[in-house]
């Protein structure tokens, strides 16, 4: 029976969702004993009182979001298991719970370019390991898409980390206002991108609509979050409660070896980003040509079936010439390899929803090999080596 501390701010989806998966792993195992330390403690005490109270408890493990400047490893030499959940960087010497966070930025790039955005922001923490990723990937994307250079994407970001909940509202949508429209923002989490929408909802001035003029998109999909914002907000979901299993797993494997020879077994648990859950902030295709949003609408719809280019020529008064002309040139890709794209983007969202790879392609109406093959091509995975990733 492992006795395990939680040093988080439980408070947070993330956090949350973290504990949800070591739960599930304690309910198919062995039943776990978990404790809280809170964080206002640790904030008012030395890391080494902390790990005197974890000694007493004889606990065998700790998740913490630890601090810069504390050495988590005094854990370690009194045997305890140290775990740092993401807070500003990864530690050295411990296991970390950490990300893929270029992959998510350039997942939010694809996103908007798939809606014909070609202006693009990013908002988010300055010297945060996990905002500098997702800013990165997200420029990065563009840059390798588009050929625009990194300077294009307007970048705004907030210097002091312990105070970024108290933001100048009339700053950022001034920001906003100078953006040229329309415009999609990647934001670092959700709540930058509540900082976004509350301040355009609060000055009557901003003269902003979402998401006609800016898209706006967050990581970690928080319903709680996302639900609040005016409007619902998209995000970027994370497979946290996964990497929570792979995290109680983790420990148990650990905890098996004798204490000399388990920092060898030290790995770093990473958390991938799975799908976007598309709400109100960017529920729009944001096409100057209405005919090309027109045969977007009409593709999203109908994925589940085979598309025929003469059943989307009767959307739009042009030949087929001109028109696949036109979609080209908007979107940077034939009306086929968005299509395809589209149906390798749906069934990545059924598998991560637990849906077996071949009832997903039959979902989409499908045949599988070739479904697969074409997986493959885009992703780098097999739909089976994804669901494997994807599980636990």
């Amino acid at each position: 029976m492992a006795r395990l501390l939680m040093m988080t701010d439980l408070s947070e989806s993330y956090a949350t969702k973290l504990l949800q998966g070591i739960i599930q792993y304690s309910h198919e195992h062995e039943p776990w004993v978990v404790a809280k330390i809170p964080l206002s403690f640790r904030d008012a005490n030395q890391l080494k009182t902390v790990a005197e109270i974890a000694t007493h408890w004889r606990a065998d493990a700790i998740i913490g979001q630890f601090r810069s400047f504390e050495d988590a490893r005094i854990f370690q030499e009194r045997g305890i298991i140290p775990v740092a959940q993401d807070y500003k960087q990864v530690f050295p010497g411990i296991i970390n719970i950490t990300g893929d966070y270029q992959e998510a930025g350039r997942m939010a790039a694809r996103y908007f370019l798939e809606r014909g955005l070609r202006n693009f922001a990013f908002y988010g923490l300055r010297s945060v390991v996990w905002s500098d990723g997702r800013r990165e990937g997200f420029a990065r994307e563009i840059e390798e898409a588009t050929g625009l250079p990194l300077r294009k994407v307007d970048i705004r970001e907030i210097k002091n980390f312990k105070t970024a909940w108290w933001y100048n509202t009339d700053k950022l949508v001034h920001w906003l206002r100078a953006l040229p429209k329309p415009a999609g923002i990647f934001c670092c989490d959700d709540l930058r991108a509540y900082n976004i929408l509350e301040a355009c909802a609060s000055s009557r001035l901003s003269g902003l609509r979402i998401p006609e003029d800016i898209l706006v998109l967050g990581v970690d999909n928080d319903e709680t979050v996302c639900s609040l914002c005016l409007p619902q907000l998209s995000s970027v979901a994370l497979d946290v409660e996964k990497a929570g299993y792979r995290t109680a797993r983790l420990i148990e494997e650990v905890l098996r070896l004798p204490p000399g020879e388990r920092k060898e077994a030290f790995r770093d648990i990473v958390v991938h980003p799975t799908h976007i859950v598309t709400r109100r902030s960017t529920d729009i295709l944001a096409h100057q040509n209405p005919y090309v949003a027109r045969v977007l609408a009409y593709i999203g719809g109908n994925l589940d079936r085979r598309i025929r280019i003469e059943e989307l020529l009767e959307l739009v008064p042009m030949s087929r010439r001109s028109f696949e002309t036109t979609f080209s040139g908007e979107m940077g890709m034939s009306i086929y390899q968005y299509i395809l794209h589209s149906r390798v983007d749906r069934m990545k969202e059924l598998m991560d929803s637990g849906v077996p790879p071949q009832k997903a392609a039959m979902e989409l109406g499908m045949e599988y090999k070739a479904l697969s093959r074409n997986f493959k091509r885009l992703t780098g995975l097999s739909p089976r080596e994804y669901a494997l990733r994807a599980g636990m």
